[in-house]
């Protein structure tokens, strides 16, 4: 496979059967974030038995842009490290860069949707390139402190 070349993987569309099982995924999310714009409360602050709070649309909406930045900006933060330690030494690594960084740019302009988008193709291109080279290191391996100390 002397021809292969990961920099135009990276410039070619995804294929229909990424796009179908990202849509899919995605559509999972779809019903939850549904239910919670359509969940109207008067008082904001009441809360079940239990102590849980009693959904309000403007406190959900506001919780669920939360909870999206914080998963891009840990995203973001995760691709920016692996690309330090690894660009170097593999190739293709590098066509990364300019996508994670467009994808903080929109990630600063708080549109997460194409941030996400961004993430997305730039773990998609990193997979490419391990498909072809598996000396490359998981992206996640970096983090293995923090998730050892969340269990």
């Amino acid at each position: 496979m002397s021809d292969w070349n990961p920099s135009a993987t990276t410039a070619s569309p995804p294929r229909p059967s990424d796009i179908q099982q990202l849509v899919g995924l995605l559509g999972n999310l779809m019903p939850l974030l549904m239910r919670l714009q359509s969940q109207a409360f008067e008082q904001p602050f009441q809360t079940m038995p239990g102590g849980l709070p009693i959904p309000n649309p403007v406190l959900d909406r506001q919780a669920a842009e939360n909870m999206i930045g914080d998963m891009i900006s840990e995203s973001l933060r995760a691709l920016s490290a692996f690309l330090q330690a690894n660009a170097a030494q593999h190739a293709g690594l590098e066509n990364c860069v300019p996508i994670v960084t467009q994808a903080a740019h929109r990630y600063a302009a708080r549109d997460y949707a194409q941030a996400f988008n961004l993430i997305w193709l730039t773990y998609r291109t990193i997979e490419t390139i391990r498909a072809a080279d598996p000396r490359l290191p998981l992206l996640r391996q970096g983090s293995t402190e923090t998730q050892s100390s969340l269990h």
